[in-house]
């Protein structure tokens, strides 16, 4: 799911958009307070009174200021009304105990009368010039970053090999901390240092500064600089695996594809290659500043921040530049290790937010947006209590979208007890987080750099709540609770993670699932979540990917009527306790999945980042007045669309107005009939032609989806479009609920295309490494028959008909048996061999074709896993398997 364009000077188009969607969301308060202050950050001035809208501060420090001078005995609540527009920040707002409501009285800082005030940390980069190589520069000074927004869509950090593909690490030397990889993926760039490789293992991931590089014999080995090569050499866990994928980052020579930036410190200058379309003399460009906009910290425990309430706000463009400055390694959840050891003791440090609260009670985060974001969007980390997150946009965070509660402070190793006062001694049991409810958010794109990172993620809480959101688009985990890998007892405990609705999930990452959890937790109960779309993605480990995952320590809980649909794997339990009742979690069943997600007063927020909400809507044929097109693009899934019962050809499509480079689908089934027909048997098409003379295929699906159920998926081709269809397959009946579809931020724009083969005429298809000759071995003609390579000998088991299916799609079918190319099981492991098989119209008998410099990718369909030769072998008959994109000769082919 995308953000809306909410850069400086794109203000204007923000708040036209949120005054659309405001009659959709939930409706605030009426605050008829005593006390009204108003801050215009156009038309104000911080030497007003404050006290009108004529006369309204400019900033909202001025604003804190007479609040701090009247709430000392409040008899009514005070409302700060932020009015639209863009407040830049140089350093965070802090509030503190001064600044508390009082009485019993709330002090609120809310958008004025619907509009959209934007807290940012950006800086605008202006005064581009040409450059080399299509390359466009600027000065920046001394500022330095991580990520850039160009016409507020994010840019790639310059990288190699690019954006959908990866090397692997070939091996290690712990001993003398050198990292394995192959000389043809490593060279001396220039400003070495400042190189980074990224490192992915398991369930968390590594940004590690080059130190220098040595090869011999086609291996290079790397060094890495000496606090990150003290931590990964050291730590069991996550473990250093030969095969773990990597990438290298911030170097000017992998500044090759429209899109990407690279800031070149020495020189103080950043570099952009503008995507199609942007010109850069127009470009509105920000780059973050700020770590912090917002941080809500009272004195002490006894003195806490109090009373405060944030509505309608927008926050915007943080940086974090720990990783930069000294190598981040996530050990998990985005905790970073500071220290650890060959033992698996391991010290931590906690990212920061772009707002944060701690040692603060009745405090609130209401109807917000939080965007754009360099680590975790919002914090919750100690000491906060009767507090609440509810019905806040979430979207395109380079971490955590939300966390709460302790894990471990760094001086505390992080396997630990923490269960205050007794563990550790004397500690104040006022700092564990108690009585938070985050409710009704949705969240969606976070882990956007920091990959092992949830939606939510909260540690060592007690008595939360953690309900009715709608989680979607994360490389880990939805929902993370607990911490600590405790069977003892602990803080935690009388928690709910209940009605939540998270789905494509743990879509790049292992170990973890649609919600996971840590440590013993009596009383806590996990009731009626539906997770949906959990499947393991091409780059992931073998460890599982799940539904519900209960790591080490879990015990003393209850699950109870979970839905888990189409995920990898069901429910995980690793070393839990005696005491886990697992009740009726089914993968089916319409009851909870209506009752899932976010409630009806919230509902509104899936629109705000809906390209296709309201937006004209058609039909091959419309069943009734009732029934039309526009009906599912409503943002209402008790409505829909649904054809004629004689239409055997049924579509419906809608039009974005534009051409957009799209991330994310949804599409939600009927909700109040059980008609099975309508919920399989399609194929969600995108096309730049109304008519769909040629299209795309994002999405298809083959079997027969649950009672109410909602399909989400992410959309892996680099493209525009404007026009997308859903199609049904099979001629019977059609229903379609609601429909959505998302903006990608970030990623590239590919120049794709098919072979332009002929479906009747038969080829063959060689691999580029070894010269060899896709073969079915032994001439087999049975189902399940061995694809191998092998020296062309003419023969028909090594010919291949090329044949469309539907828009990119191709079945490859064998002349010798007639039999096509199939994935084993639909399987997503990595290292499935290829073999034959009768035409079934599965998707993992389907593949599309990717061009390369000398060939071409050929990827299936069901996993998006790519063909080659196994281990990059030259040798005959060697299995031909699936795997993750590496940008190695193994994995392309011609069609000769």
């Amino acid at each position: 799911m995308r953000p809306l364009r909410i850069g400086a000077g794109t203000v204007k188009a923000l708040a036209a958009a949120t005054v659309v969607f405001a009659a959709m969301l939930p409706v605030q308060p009426a605050y008829a307070a005593t006390t009204n202050f108003y801050i215009d950050p156009v038309n104000g001035s911080d030497s007003n009174s404050g006290t009108s809208t004529a006369a309204a501060f400019k900033t909202v420090q001025a604003a804190k200021a007479a609040v701090r001078a009247i709430n000392a005995n409040m008899s009514d609540d005070i409302v700060v009304n932020l009015r639209g527009g863009t407040y830049p920040l140089t350093t965070p707002i802090t509030f503190g105990t001064s600044d508390s409501g009082t009485n019993g009285h709330t002090v609120v800082y809310q958008a004025y009368n619907g509009e959209t005030p934007v807290i940012t940390g950006g800086k605008a980069v202006t005064g581009w010039t040409a450059a080399s190589n299509g390359e466009y520069k600027a000065s920046v000074g001394s500022l330095n970053f991580r990520q850039l927004y160009v016409n507020g869509v994010r840019a790639t950090r310059a990288r190699f090999p690019d954006v959908g593909s990866d090397f692997q690490l070939q091996g290690s030397d712990k001993p003398n901390k050198l990292l394995k990889v192959l000389s043809s993926q490593v060279s001396n760039w220039d400003h070495l240092s400042q190189v980074e490789m990224m490192l992915e293992t398991q369930w968390g991931e590594s940004f590690l500064r080059l130190k220098s590089i040595s090869s011999n014999n086609g291996t290079a080995s790397v060094s890495i600089q000496d606090h990150e090569a003290g931590i990964l050499f050291q730590r069991p866990w996550p473990q250093l695996s030969d095969g773990s994928p990597l990438h290298f980052e911030n170097a000017h020579e992998f500044l090759n594809e429209p899109g990407e930036f690279y800031v070149d410190t020495a020189a103080q200058t950043v570099y952009y290659k503008p995507r199609p379309g942007e010109d850069m003399s127009t470009a509105t460009v920000q780059a973050p500043a700020l770590e912090t906009l917002v941080d809500v910290k009272g004195t002490n425990l006894d003195s806490p921040a109090h009373d405060l309430r944030f509505s309608g706000i927008t926050f915007t463009r943080t940086t974090w530049m720990e990783p930069t400055d000294n190598g981040y390694l996530n050990a998990q959840g985005g905790n970073y290790n500071i220290s650890a050891d060959n033992s698996n003791n391991q010290f931590v440090g906690r990212p920061p937010a772009g707002v944060q609260a701690a040692n603060a009670d009745h405090v609130s985060f209401t109807g917000n947006t939080f965007t754009q974001m360099g680590s975790t969007a919002l914090d919750l980390s100690h000491g906060v209590h009767d507090s609440a997150v509810t019905g806040n946009l979430i979207s395109d965070i380079a971490g955590n979208g939300i966390m709460v509660g302790k894990f471990s402070d760094p001086t505390v190793e992080y396997h630990s007890v923490y269960n205050p006062p007794t563990t550790p001694a004397g500690e104040d049991a006022r700092e564990v987080v108690k009585n938070v409810t985050v409710k009704n958010n949705l969240i969606t794109r976070t882990g956007e750099d920091y990959l092992g990172t949830a939606g939510i993620n909260a540690g060592f809480v007690n008595s939360t709540t953690i309900d009715h959101n709608d989680i979607s688009d994360t490389p880990w985990a939805g929902i993370s609770l607990g911490w600590g890998w405790q069977s003892a007892a602990n803080a935690e405990g009388n928690n709910s993670v209940s009605f939540n609705r998270i789905g494509n999930v743990m879509n790049r990452l292992c170990d973890s699932a649609g919600i996971y959890h840590l440590s013993n937790d009596p009383g806590t109960v996990f009731n009626g979540n539906y997770i949906h779309d959990v499947i393991r993605g091409p780059a992931a480990c073998g460890s599982p990917v799940h539904g519900i995952y209960l790591d080490e320590g879990s015990n003393n809980m209850t699950l109870s009527n979970n839905v888990l649909s189409h995920t990898d794997g069901f429910i995980n339990q690793n070393r839990n306790g005696s005491n886990v009742t697992l009740t009726n979690n089914t993968t089916s069943g319409d009851t909870v999945i209506k009752a899932s997600g976010l409630e009806s007063a919230y509902q509104g927020l899936a629109a705000k980042l809906n390209l296709a909400y309201n937006k004209s809507a058609s039909s091959s044929s419309v069943y009734g007045s009732g029934w039309s097109a526009a009906n599912a693009v409503d943002n209402d899934s008790s409505t829909g669309w649904s054809p004629t019962a004689s239409d055997s050809t049924a579509w419906w499509q809608v039009d974005l107005g534009q051409a957009y480079q799209l991330g994310q689908f949804s599409l939600t089934t009927r909700q109040d009939l059980d008609q099975s027909e309508t919920r399989g048997k399609f194929e969600i098409r995108a096309s730049n032609d109304p008519s769909f003379g040629t299209y795309t295929v994002l999405g298809r699906q083959t079997d027969t989806l649950p009672l109410a159920s909602t399909l989400t998926g992410n959309v892996d081709v680099r493209q525009k479009f404007r026009y997308v269809r859903v199609a049904k397959t099979d001629g019977a009946y059609f229903f379609i609920a609601d429909f959505g579809v998302q903006q990608a931020g970030g990623a590239l724009e590919d120049s794709t295309g098919t072979p332009n083969l002929n479906p009747s005429t038969y080829y063959t298809i060689k691999n580029v490494n070894s010269g060899q000759l896709m073969d079915v071995y032994g001439w087999s003609t049975a189902d399940g028959g061995s694809v191998v390579q092998w020296p062309s000998t003419g023969g028909a088991n090594q010919q291949w008909n090329i044949v469309p299916v539907s828009g990119q799609l191709y079945k490859i079918v064998n002349r010798n048996s007639g039999k096509v190319l199939d994935v084993n099981a639909a399987s997503h492991w990595r290292g499935t061999t290829l073999q034959q098989y009768t035409y079934g119209g599965g998707n993992n008998q389907l593949w599309y074709f990717e061009p390369t410099s000398d060939g071409y990718l050929i990827r299936n369909f069901e996993n998006r896993q790519i063909l080659e030769v196994s281990n990059g072998s030259t040798a005959n008959g060697a299995a031909i398997d699936q795997w993750m994109p590496l940008n190695q000769s193994n994995q392309a082919w011609t069609i000769q």
